[in-house]
């Protein structure tokens, strides 16, 4: 566990070069990354990221906040990086245990993290800002040095994938072992199959899932692109359903995401029919997850039944019924 003590001292150091007289810092969260609430004395409040060591390299995180400045120009409502005194918003800040963090300052977003007890219609306000952020995403001309993590099944389900293998997941036997090759292999070739055609594949969110949404009355509002990079665009629906994929109400949020997109978004067969794949694949990904954050809170709130509700979610995407009615 990372000492909270030490936490506030980087915090500190990383607002060295921004003017907020009498800030004060509240810790939020430990995850993968830290999040402190920073109250100005003059009444503004702000969001600080120290970032997790290790994870993404400087360029790779100037490259999120372009977008995320070409977003915010554009009138989604994203977090808006701020400028330190020197005009740059990334710092990088060295502590006293040795470890260096990278660190942002974004504006503060209001609005709470919206439950599993979402109504399904919200899923439609999800779905037209989701098309409003990919048909930037198709236009936008990235700046030169532009650089991101690409989500592809060698990244998100392969032997060096990034956030760990599957087949270390607690629990793995010998048969879920074989039952996920199955699905992974089965994936991979649907995948090669669909291609990765730029009005298929780019510059995505990546973790939409509900964790990462403010919502404040009509208003619903994106935050963590700390993931975002290159994948599937319909990757990010794929994320929208993360360890919840076999909610009662999982295939109506999908059908009400799917009639918000088709407002402002093109959806065509072909993306209706891999999207079953890439939801199983989202899944093993998080399973993997669970093998390397197997001791963090967040693993344990999942419930001991957690590993086998996804083999049944293996199961039901072998037959072809993962999914089966939407569209």
């Amino acid at each position: 566990m990372t000492d909270p003590a030490l936490l506030y001292r980087q915090a500190r150091a990383a607002l060295v070069d921004y003017h907020l007289p009498r800030a004060r810092a509240t810790l939020l969260s430990i995850s993968e990354n830290v999040i402190f609430r920073i109250d100005a004395g003059d009444g503004r409040r702000y969001a600080l990221r120290l970032h997790r060591p290790g994870y993404h390299s400087a360029p790779e995180i100037r490259s999120e906040l372009a977008w995320l400045d070409a977003l915010h120009a554009a009138g989604l409502e994203v977090p808006l990086p701020i400028p330190a005194d020197d005009g740059l918003t990334l710092r990088s800040v060295r502590c006293d245990d040795g470890v260096t963090r990278h660190a942002v300052l974004f504006a503060w977003m209001d609005g709470t993290e919206p439950t599993p007890d979402i109504d399904p219609a919200a899923f439609d306000r999800l779905g037209r800002i989701t098309a409003r952020l990919h048909g930037h995403s198709r236009h936008w001309v990235r700046p030169v040095g532009f650089i991101r993590k690409a989500w592809t099944p060698d990244t998100m389900t392969g032997p060096r994938a990034l956030w760990g293998r599957w087949d270390r997941a607690p629990g793995m036997t010998a048969p879920a072992c074989g039952l996920i090759a199955r699905c992974v292999r089965q994936v991979d070739a649907q995948l090669a199959g669909y291609g990765t055609q730029s009005h298929r594949f780019g510059l995505i969110h990546a973790d939409l899932r509900l964790a990462n949404l403010l919502v404040s009355g009509t208003h619903t509002r994106l935050i963590d692109f700390d993931d975002c990079g290159i994948s599937w665009f319909m990757q990010d629906l794929a994320a929208a359903l993360s360890f919840h994929e076999d909610h009662p109400h999982a295939p109506r949020w999908v059908d009400h995401w799917l009639r918000g997109y088709s407002t402002a978004g093109a959806i065509t067969q072909a993306d209706l029919d891999i999207l079953p794949a890439l939801v199983i694949q989202r899944r093993i990904q998080l399973l993997a997850w669970t093998g390397t954050h197997r001791d963090t809170r967040q693993v344990h709130s999942l419930g001991p039944d957690w590993f086998d509700r996804t083999l049944g979610l293996c199961h039901a995407w072998a037959r072809g019924q993962l999914l089966r009615d939407i569209g």
